[in-house]
């Protein structure tokens, strides 16, 4: 399901939960909130600390961007919902897509405003939140650092979301939800109900954070990643219906089966990932003391 909007207020003006959004969108409101949950618990001190802080924030406002989008928000760069995703199988080049430009200007050469506005722009939607979150963290030992560590919060809990859903196979395919297979609502059964349907059984790797380079690049290779899946889990998805499009508790037993795999692999690096790219944020900060609570990783 793709739905525009996008924020256009101060970060400060946006700490409401406007709801529950759709079980369809992104991971899910529970998925999303337990890879952040993962991410976070696995950050070195005083990371964790500094992003554990006032309660479960991060987390709670992790599921914000899938908020935005089911409001209709509208930003500087227009509809929401291409921050996304980014259907890098629809830009006419063999995989493993080495030929699409990672530069936000050469891809708009490349392909021209329409194309590129289609694909989606998750990659470069990711690296401005970080350029934020940097910012935000730096500014903790200058002026107003509650603001500042506010703020620094909230949009790591914005990058995790847009990190997480680089994860999801179905944010970078133009197939998106089966439509162009005859297998529509294969997104949601894959991103949500069977997390939501086996979360007590997911056998998830321990959380790793590890150097990442710049994150344009990491968003990109993640996406290609994710994509490689794309054709699996659609191959599994009509073993597992039959030729039914019913989907009961049957079907959901043999598509775990064949998916279980990738969900996991999927699942496990997002954590990985969001743990190692908020380090990596703290560390282009130049390493600053957080929220005056001392210490460093």
């Amino acid at each position: 399901m793709r739905v525009a909007a996008r924020f256009v207020v101060p970060v400060s003006a946006l700490l409401i939960v406007f709801g529950t959004p759709s079980a369809s969108v992104a991971w899910g409101t529970e998925g999303h909130r337990s890879i952040t949950r993962r991410a976070v618990d696995a950050l070195p001190q005083p990371l964790r600390e500094f992003f554990s802080a006032d309660g479960d924030f991060v987390v709670d406002h992790v599921i914000d961007p899938d908020l935005w989008r089911i409001m209709d928000l509208e930003g500087r760069l227009g509809a929401e919902g291409p921050n996304h995703y980014f259907d890098i199988d629809g830009l006419g080049e063999p995989r493993p897509f080495s030929r699409v430009p990672r530069d936000r200007r050469a891809f708009l050469a490349r392909y021209g405003t329409s194309r590129a506005g289609e694909a989606g722009r998750l990659p470069w939607q990711a690296a401005d939140v970080f350029d934020r979150l940097v910012a935000s963290l730096r500014n903790t030992g200058r002026g107003s650092r509650v603001v500042a560590a506010t703020d620094a919060r909230y949009f790591a809990a914005v990058l995790a979301h847009y990190v997480e859903d680089a994860h999801v196979p179905f944010h970078a395919s133009t197939n998106h939800d089966g439509q162009l297979s005859g297998q529509r609502g294969i997104h949601a059964r894959f991103e949500s109900d069977l997390v939501r349907r086996n979360a007590e059984t997911l056998v998830l790797v321990p959380v790793r954070v590890d150097t990442v380079g710049p994150i344009v690049d990491v968003m990109f290779d993640t996406i290609v990643a994710s994509e490689a899946s794309v054709a699996a889990i659609l191959d599994a998805d009509r073993r597992a219906a039959r030729g039914s499009t019913v989907y009961d508790d049957g079907y959901y037993r043999r598509f775990f089966q064949d998916v279980r795999v990738v969900l996991q692999d999927r699942l496990s690096h997002a954590a990985s990932s969001v743990a190692s790219i908020l380090v990596s944020a703290w560390r282009a900060a130049g390493s600053p003391l957080l929220a005056g609570r001392g210490g460093r990783p």
